[in-house]
């Protein structure tokens, strides 16, 4: 997405709709331009076309309307680091997996696995798995957080605890090398930190603004993780720094 197309998007968020000579002069741009924009754009599912303009899409879910500006931040990383992450799952797996928008696209990454039994406290995973065949959905429950999307508290830690999981799936706030993955949310820390104890493997992935990242909950201590990944936005300097830590790194 370049910079018009993100002012075009701006604009059709403040002002609901315009048509394309309202774009045109906006923008300083040709109205033929702003047609080729308009559906690249409609084809990204960013807007509605209309007729001699445009509209942005009615988000069609929750968790679009919740997520929406999270998911945009670092997208191609977290989709890099998603693909890879569902590259380590194996059709038959139990899987564990925590909230967050790189949880999100992880769980979608996953429709071509099945056969698997996906955990979560999530409605992300619910949401992108639910109508696939051959993947079975164990929600965990809890208290319904609604800025996250997903369940937490007693209840959902109770309900990981019965578990046994092949791999578990955390996405961290923040990662300090030599000290582990760490989490903005108490909660999200204690139910990472359950699906880690419950499972033979894990993965804790973030993208590379999130090293260092100010986040106060630990969720998993360097020697809890089994693959750490991140994208190769990271330095090489910090590469090798990471590649000295108990885990397997790879980088997307």
């Amino acid at each position: 997405m370049n910079e018009r197309h993100k002012k075009m998007l701006a604009m059709l968020e403040e002002r609901g709709e315009m048509d394309v000579a309202a774009l045109s002069e906006a923008l300083e741009a040709s109205e033929a331009t702003i047609r080729r924009d308009l559906s690249v754009l409609e084809s990204d599912g960013k807007l509605q076309r209309t007729f001699g303009g445009a509209k942005i899409r009615p988000a069609s879910s929750l968790l679009e309307l919740t997520f929406q500006h999270k998911r945009e931040q670092m997208r191609s990383e977290k989709e890099r680091i998603a693909r890879t992450a569902a590259g380590l799952v194996k059709p038959g797996m139990t899987i564990g997996i925590d909230s967050g928008t790189t949880a999100w696209r992880f769980a979608a990454a996953l429709r071509g696995k099945s056969p698997l039994t996906v955990i979560s406290s999530a409605l992300a995973a619910v949401e992108e798995l639910g109508a696939v065949k051959g993947v079975s959905i164990f929600c965990t429950g809890g208290n319904f957080r609604l800025e996250n999307l997903d369940f937490t508290g007693p209840t959902t830690l109770a309900a990981i605890e019965k578990l046994h999981l092949d791999l578990a799936f955390i996405s961290a706030d923040g990662f300090i090398p030599g000290k582990g993955a760490f989490t903005t949310s108490e909660d999200s820390a204690a139910i990472g930190r359950k699906l880690v104890e419950c499972s033979d493997k894990s993965i804790v992935a973030f993208d590379h603004s999130k090293l260092n990242g100010r986040a106060p909950y630990r969720v998993a201590e360097v020697e809890n993780i089994d693959y750490l990944i991140t994208d190769s936005g990271i330095s090489e300097k910090i590469k090798k720094l990471l590649e000295s830590g108990p885990y397997k790194l790879i980088t997307a």
